[in-house]
Parts: C-alpha cells; structure tokens; sequence
C-alpha cells in the first residue's frame, strides 16, 4: 500500500525514508515493470547479504500436490504445522508463576536468624549481669548459707534450695520477657512501615505470633538463665560452713584464689582463642574469602573471647605485683582492680560485648555520598542513572542520534552515555524480600565501563583479573569441565545482591531461555561492590542479541556529566526530549541511597541490641562499683582517718573501675576491627572515624557517669561511722 497504485516514484508513500536517492533509470524501469524485482539470487545469496537477528526468511512457498485443492492442502499444512513447530521457538513459553511465587518467598531471607546472631552478645551481657546480681544475693545471704550447713544440711540441698528460689525468678522474669519481645517485634514492625519503610521496598508487614513460638522463647530463656544460676551456685557451695559464717571470709577466699593455676590457664585460653581467631582471618585471604562477613565477624568473637580472658590473666598477674602495694592512689586504685577479680571481669566483659556489636554493627553503616564522583565508587562515578518505558533506537552518543530525538547539542555537549539492552526478569536488590528466580539480564558493550574502569569488582571467579572484559566470550576460567564445556554465558552482579538475593557465590549457573525456547546457562564470573547496578545480571552485548533479538533497542543508561555543567540542566533536557519514550532519570547518588536504606535501616535495628547491651554493661559496672564501695566503706573510713581527702578518695575509686571501663571498651573495640576488616579493606571502603569516635566518646562518658553517680551514693554520708564498726 502506498507504492503499487502510484504512477511515479515521487508519489511513493512507504512509510519509512528511503536509503538511496531515486535515479532517472529507476523512474524509467518503475514506469515499465512497476514491481518486477530486478535480479534474482540464490536463498543463500540472499541469506548472506540480508539476513540478520530477527531471522533470513521472509516468506515460504509451498507447492500443491496434483489433484489436490488449495482448501484440503492449507487444511493438511496447518495440522503439520501445528504438531511440527515448538511454541518455544516462536517466543511463547509457560511459567510455572504460583510454584514460582512460593519458591520464592520460600527461600527469603531469614532475618530471625540474624537478629539471633547479633542478639548473641545482648543475651550474654545480660546473663552476665544476671550472675553478678545472683552472686551479691547470695554473699549477702552467706550467714544464712553457713548456718544451713551448720545445721546439718547437706551442700545439694541448700544448692537445691537455693536454686528452685532462682528458677522462680528466671520464670517470672522469662514470662515478663515473652511480652516485651511481643511488645518489641510490634514496635520494630510498625518502624519498618513508617520510619523505616525504605527497608521493605513497599511490602506489606504483618504481625505474626504463634503459641508455639511464645512457649519456646519462654523455655530457652528460663533454660539459660537456671543453668546461668547453677553455675553461680556451684562456686559458692564449695566454700565451707564457718567461712559463710566468718564476716569478712569471702575477701580472704578471693585472694587467696588469686593463683598461677588460674593466671596460667587464662594465658592459655587467650593464646588458644587468638590462634584460632587470627588463623581465620589468615585461611579468609588465602582463600580469597576476603568479601565474607561471618568469617570476619566469627574471627571477631574469638577474639574477643581471647581478650577478655587475656584481661583475666593480667589481673592476677597485677595482684601478685609487688607494684600493686606501693602507697599512692594510683598503686591503691590498680589493687581495687584485683581484689575482686570476677567482678572486674565480669565488668570489663559487659562493656565489651556491647562495645563490640556497636563497632560491628555502625561500620557497615552505608553512605551514598562518600567519593560519589569516584570511579571505583558505588555510582561508578556517573551521575544519571535513567530507564526509558520504550526502546531507544538511535544512539544518543552520535550527532545524527541526538537530532532525530530533537536534543540540543550544546545543551548536552560532553555528556556521554552509557546504554544498556533489557531482558526483564525478577528484580534481585535488597528491595526485593523474596528470593528472585531469573533475574533481568543487561546487556552491554563492556569496553564502555571497561575504559571507564567503572566500578570496583569484590570477588572473580578464580584464575581471572578483574574487569569488564570478563564478558567477552564464553570461555571462562575456572569453569566447571573446563573452559566452554557447558557454553555458559558470562555475568556479572552486584555481590550483594549475588549472595544475598540470589543466594548464589561467584562461579554458580542460572537457567534461562531464549527467545527461540532454548534452554542456556549463565555464569556469575564476578561481583560489584555495592553498585547502583543492584538487582541484574550484566552479560555482553552481543550475547545478549543472539539470545534475545526481539529485545530491540535499549531502554536503560548511565549517564556520564560533564563536572562543569549541572546534573539537573542534563536531566531536564534529556528528560524533555526523550519524553515520548518515557525516559526517567535519577541521579545515581539517590538511587544508591536508596539501595543503602535497606542495610542501613536493618543496621539501626541491629545497633539498638548493641545499645541496650551497652546500656546493660554500664548499668552492671554502676552495680559493681556501689557494691565494691559499700563493701569498702570501712577501709575508705581508714583512709579518710589517715588523712586522704574525700576528693582524693573519689578519685582512687573513680580511676579503679574508669579503667575497668578503659579495658572494657579496649577488648570489645579491639576484636570489633577484627571483624569489620571486610569494611575496610573493600573497594572505596572504609570506616566513619569521626561517628565512630563519637560513638566510642558517648560510651565511655555514660560510664564514667554511672560510675561517679555510683561512687556519690555509696560515699554519702559520714566514713567514720563505718570505721567505728569494724
């Protein structure tokens, strides 16, 4: 239509522009054959010269049989045909979508599991507490205790005894803790569907207990907490009658406890646990296993184990030093460290677990902001990030693309484009809760980001460098079989969202199909650190045409800006021009943001456990430092009746456990470094010194502020009468 009636080439309504410039011999042979082709080729001629990726056939003729009508033939063609032809190679495929949806969800991540692992060192600061508060109980019940003994009965029964009054509490207190946590869960959800919605990506929440669950969480904790008591009462049993009933025996029994024995197995304990932490860091970098947080945050709680009992062997050693009974406050204060040495540890041991998690936990803190402009950053060192509703055709590189969609050229002068071809599929960013099964597939020219050195890589697959040009071919090293053995499709991802989305690690396979229905693998060789190109699988360009020639033109780009022209004059003119194919543009540090949101918002709910432990360790040295000094209100009488100032006196106690809090903070700061070192060893990583300072400051203010109000209480009132009672 439009060119057979037309008496002149001139009058030619195609449709479309035509190539080449109509001669006068052309006119003449339209004018005398009209449409009568000119030559005829061979079909592989004509193949070789034409054909291209949406096929080398444009029509196929089939002869009639003799004695046969055209009717029964087109019948009888139809019926091959339709037994003949797979729906597959014409683009048509069934998705299991309901088996799909409920693989799915599924296989989403368990993010109970998570807040287990860092509720860990909360639970332990909190029994730790525990013990110390059950101890004092029970030192302060040691008359009752002896005289139980000394009445005849045996030490099982006051330990039976003892224990079911401990069991009582632990229970009571378990069934108050199963309504907190209802009550916590509640308002952790409403924060994820209001504050902290980002988290979620717009996906429903809803509360969900169960019976079953409650009961379990009730057992556990009255479980752990008995046996916490047990061994607490296991310690004290061992202590004869006339000890509980001698004022004053438990100091006595304390430093004679104060052995090498004791000071020798705590060496050997700390050697033992920074061997293994330190050989797990090791055994990550030769196995290149760098990338890997649990192993990190694992070697991390071993050495963390290692200091604290490390801060066990320097206490017994300082409390045999000859140091230790020189005169001054300093000699006296490092003496109060040693004369109850569980107590001091079981202080040092509060504040560093809570220490520990927040140090872990904030330096994986995300910033969108930091070295945007940079290259090797998670923007890549773009600055626009866009996706189009419709395929662009034209390459917005060139002076003859940009004038067909009707850009100004000096408006966009040094703007360079970046395109990509999209293959929809499951998107796999952390926005996505579930698992996805078939991700969206890019494809790209790779010497595009290859010259660029864009993006810094966090993993490859082994035998290889890093780089783009890793998706050139399908010979990947460290293939399974060998190179080309299974013809896998390179890919690259973004790490994150490979093992966290698609539960996949550097060198694993995903099934797809092409557009004619073949089935063909594609191979995750390497891993983007923390990338705007968050939830695809990037492949080569020409790989992805032979795999999807329908998918014409490209339809997502980043968006290179000239450091002298504005990002947001770029984005509105290209947002302008383009605006018929519906191209969206974003700048590449908010889209990052909000990929960072996610991680950073479950890091909020991860640092509120390492604030509450923080909370619990300068609760639990407040405790131990007014316990100590009502304990040692005769001896401070003393030292006030020799002449010691009460200033002076403040300060004795006051650096006494300041540095119970400086030891503390030390191990659990010491071992969380240990553990953050993926942090700061990844690409463009690194740690918030000044947040991390200013964290660290809070800390170390709040307990010094427990303990001098601590030290106030317990120092009121006149020494001297406490003197008079010894």
């Amino acid at each position: 239509p439009g060119l057979s009636k037309a008496e002149s080439t001139h009058e030619w309504d195609a449709g479309f522009p035509l190539v080449h410039k109509i001669r006068d011999q052309d006119e003449k042979y339209w004018k005398e054959r009209r449409g009568t082709p000119k030559a005829f080729v061979t079909l592989a001629a004509g193949q070789s010269m034409w054909g291209n990726r949406f096929g080398n056939l444009t029509a196929i003729r089939f002869p009639v049989a003799p004695n046969t009508s055209a009717t029964a033939m087109a019948t009888n063609l139809e019926a091959a045909l339709l037994r003949g032809i797979e729906p597959g190679s014409l683009g048509l495929r069934f998705e299991p979508v309901r088996a799909q949806a409920l693989a799915a969800s599924g296989q989403a991540q368990d993010f109970g599991g998570l807040f287990l692992a860092f509720s860990f060192f909360l639970i332990l600061a909190a029994l730790i507490l525990m013990a110390l508060l059950f101890q004092f109980g029970l030192e302060q019940r040691a008359a009752e205790t002896g005289t139980l003994l000394a009445l005849g009965f045996t030490p099982r029964q006051v330990r039976g005894l003892l224990w079911r009054e401990g069991a009582l509490v632990a229970f009571l207190g378990g069934a108050l803790g199963v309504l907190g946590g209802i009550g916590y869960a509640q308002a952790v959800l409403h924060l994820l569907t209001t504050l902290w919605r980002d988290a979620v990506g717009g996906s429903a929440l809803r509360f969900h207990v169960t019976g079953v669950t409650l009961l379990l969480g009730l057992i556990a904790s009255v479980v752990v907490c008995t046996l916490t008591i047990a061994v607490v009462l296991r310690r004290q049993a061992r202590r004869p009658a006339r000890e509980l009933l001698n004022e004053g025996g438990v100091e006595r029994v304390a430093v004679a406890k104060s052995n090498s024995t004791s000071r020798n197995r705590a060496k050997w304990i700390a050697a033992t646990f920074a061997v293994f932490g330190f050989g797990l860091i090791g055994w990550a970098f030769a196995k290149r296993e760098s990338a890997a947080p649990g192993l990190f945050f694992g070697a991390g709680s071993l050495l963390l184990t290692a200091g604290l009992a490390a801060v066990s062997a320097l206490l017994t050693a300082l409390d045999r030093r000859e140091a230790g009974k020189a005169l001054t406050l300093g000699g006296l204060g490092l003496r109060g460290c040693t004369r109850r040495r569980w107590r001091s540890l079981a202080s040092v041991a509060l504040l560093a677990c809570g220490s520990f998690l927040v140090v872990a936990v904030g330096a994986n803190r995300l910033d969108a902001q930091r070295n945007a402009a940079n290259r090797q950053s998670g923007t890549g060192g773009f600055a626009l990030f866009g996706e189009s509703t419709l395929p662009i055709l034209r390459d917005l590189n060139t002076k003859s693309g940009r004038e067909f969609y009707g850009l100004n050229d000096a408006a966009v002068q040094g703007v360079a484009v970046v395109p990509f071809r999209v293959h929809d599929g499951d998107e796999a960013s952390c926005l996505n809760l579930n698992r996805a099964q078939k991700p969206r597939l890019l494809g790209v020219r790779p010497e595009l980001l290859a010259s660029r050195e864009a993006f810094a890589f966090a993993g490859v697959i082994q035998g290889s460098a890093p780089g783009w040009n890793l998706l050139r071919g399908t010979a990947v090293p460290g293939a399974p079989g060998g190179p080309q053995a299974d013809g896998a499709v390179p890919a690259i991802g973004d790490a994150g969202s490979i093992q966290w989305a698609l539960r996949k690690k550097i060198g694993d396979t995903i099934d797809y199909t092409d557009e004619q229905g073949r089935q063909f693998k594609v191979r995750i060789v390497a891993g983007l650190a923390n990338s705007i190109l968050q939830g695809s699988l990037i492949i080569d360009e020409a790989e992805f045409v032979r795999r999807f020639p329908g998918e014409a033109g490209h339809r997502m780009f980043l968006i290179d800006v000239p450091s002298n022209t504005g990002a947001q004059t770029i984005s509105v003119e290209l947002t302008r021009a383009l605006q018929d194919v519906g191209l969206e543009l974003t700048p590449t540090t908010r889209r990052l943001a909000a990929f960072n949101a996610v991680q950073n918002t479950y890091l909020n709910t991860f640092q509120v456990l390492g604030g509450l432990g923080l909370l619990l360790g300068s609760a639990g040295l407040g405790v131990v430092v007014l316990r100590n000094v009502l304990e040692r209100r005769g001896e401070l009488g003393l030292l006030q009746a020799v002449g010691f100032r009460r200033s002076s006196i403040r300060w004795l106690v006051l650096s006494e456990h300041g540095g119970l809090l400086a030891l503390g903070l030390a191990v659990g700061v010491g071992s969380a470094l240990a553990a953050i070192l993926p942090v700061m060893l990844a690409p463009g990583g690194g740690i918030h010194v000044t947040a991390l300072g200013l964290t660290l400051a809070g800390v170390l203010a709040t307990g010094l502020a427990s303990t001098w109000a601590a030290i106030r209480l317990a120092l009121r009132g006149k020494l001297l009468d406490a003197l008079r009672n010894e």
